[in-house]
């Protein structure tokens, strides 16, 4: 437990050093989200392509990892669905992005810092799946039923889901990662130098900036028991989901995963909602209000669940 504490003790203290500046107006909303730009479109990136290209191609596709997580993305998805329209009543658009609440976790800003600091460079190919497959899968299912509601079209659906996943900076760069990899491509020393020096500010920029912008963001008190179905939904019954799955698989197959990318679809599903939900349900036009208020309870909250499922992944899968 102590390496645990070790691990995200300082992950947090950043977020919150973020949180800190902001309320001493030291930087304003402006300066998080050029921070959070740098970080998302500058140093990510580099961060995972050099991971990516440095790993062995033999370990690039598993196609087991791929169906397990995304049995678990699918589960959880359905299930929020199935809450959204028979428990809270709500329209079956609203739903969709209620159910992408439950599912979508915030990869680029905590999830690959997380991960780097947690295993380094070799994480980086179960990231890349889980970065591009969980975006197609979730996006197509908020994309589908969303195009239920009378205002939208099932086309009109497929290319928002088509351009949120290439206007996302990290799924293009995953896929020219594992271009690279496969078609044996080295990069000469200078850029490679340079790439490096870029990726070595991607996770503290990023937490940083996250920091800034949790500071005053509206908390809708009113809808408390969806948003506490949502947090709990996102932070610990989808790493549930998953754990089961993996361990399912690994007491009745002889076919093992390794348990590090185990670990990383674990803590992936475990961390809170993505700011992308919000950009969604702005252009769906469907439970907006809500949304904002999830994304911020389940960071702020995360702060707790996150080292609990970290504890949990390294006695679980050794």
């Amino acid at each position: 437990m102590i390496d645990i504490l070790t691990l995200t003790i300082p992950f947090f203290l950043i977020i919150l050093s973020g949180s800190y500046a902001r309320h001493k107006n030291w930087f304003d909303d402006a300066s998080g989200r050029i921070l959070a730009k740098f970080a998302f479109f500058v140093a990510l990136p580099p961060f995972l392509f050099l991971s990516i290209i440095s790993a062995p191609v033999s370990s690039v596709f598993d196609i087991r990892f791929v169906i397990l997580y995304e049995a678990g993305t699918v589960i959880m998805f359905l299930f929020a669905l199935i809450i959204s329209r028979k428990i809270f009543m709500l329209k079956i658009g609203e739903g969709a992005i209620f159910s992408l609440n439950a599912t979508y976790p915030n990869y680029g800003y905590i999830g690959v810092p997380l991960v780097l600091l947690a295993f380094g460079e070799k994480a980086a190919i179960p990231v890349a799946l889980i970065l591009v497959f969980d975006s197609i899968v979730l996006l197509g299912l908020t994309s589908f039923f969303s195009s239920q509601n009378n205002e939208s079209s099932i086309a009109k659906g497929v290319s928002l889901a088509i351009l949120s996943m290439f206007s996302n900076p990290l799924v293009p760069t995953v896929l020219l990662g594992l271009g690279c990899l496969i078609g044996g491509v080295k990069l000469p020393e200078l850029p490679q130098f340079v790439l490096g020096i870029l990726a070595g500010a991607a996770a503290p920029t990023a937490l940083f900036a996250l920091g800034i912008t949790l500071v005053g963001q509206p908390i809708h008190y009113s809808a408390i028991k969806e948003l506490s179905f949502l947090v709990c939904a996102k932070l610990i019954f989808h790493p549930m989901v998953l754990i089961i799955l993996f361990l399912f698989w690994s007491s009745s197959n002889n076919h093992t995963i390794d348990p590090m990318w185990i670990k990383v679809a674990v803590i992936f599903s475990s961390l809170p909602i993505a700011a992308n939900v919000f950009a969604l349900s702005e252009f769906y036009s469907s439970y907006r209000g809500k949304t904002a208020s999830a994304i911020v309870l389940s960071t702020v909250l995360s702060g707790l669940t996150i080292p609990c499922v970290l504890f949990f992944v390294s006695i679980a899968f050794l």
